[in-house]
């Protein structure tokens, strides 16, 4: 790996760390004190290879390559969400290559039972949204929504707009911030 891109991914670190305090102390009331906002890290991937036996999952991700993602785009923000020792979602974006939006490419909710399994999407979006305006980032944009049911549901928390695939880029909806 060239010298300049670890340089970058340990620049953006910091970013990285202030989105997810800047989205800490702006949950709501109820979940404060309650959750954690960390990195994917060897914790976050070694709690889903446990949770990843269970046959009840939406979408198949294997979260082992949040390293490599990390690495790949070295601006990239990762999200794990937990309540005490329990893995609650996991998510990877980054910003666009001109950097005017961020992208939330990977979501996953785990535990549908958890007392905290409605509030996680809206977590992930404040954490989002707050390291899309850290780095400078004007809109958000949720990548590749897998059917309508989840594009009604993103589209509920106001103000995305769908863009349908074009010129063999994705479909994703949009949100200005």
């Amino acid at each position: 790996m060239q010298k300049s891109h670890l340089q970058t991914i340990k620049r953006y670190e910091e970013p990285r760390k202030t989105a997810r305090t800047l989205a800490k102390n702006m949950l709501p009331q109820h979940l404060k004190g309650k959750l954690q906002l960390e990195a994917v890290d060897i914790k976050a991937v070694s709690a889903f290879n446990i949770l990843n036996s269970k046959k009840d999952r939406k979408v198949d991700w294997d979260w082992n390559f949040a390293s490599r993602y990390t690495e790949v785009y070295p601006k990239a923000f990762d999200l794990s969400v937990w309540h005490g020792n329990t893995l609650c979602s996991l998510s990877l974006g980054r910003p666009t290559f001109n950097g005017t939006s961020m992208r939330l490419d990977f979501i996953e909710k785990f535990n549908k039972n958890h007392p905290f399994s409605k509030d996680m999407f809206p977590i992930t979006l404040l954490a989002y949204e707050a390291y899309a305006r850290v780095i400078g980032a004007q809109s958000l944009r949720i990548m590749n929504p897998l059917n309508q049911k989840l594009i009604e549901y993103y589209s509920s928390y106001g103000g995305f707009k769908y863009e349908k695939q074009k010129q063999g880029n994705p479909h994703y909806l949009v949100k200005k911030l």
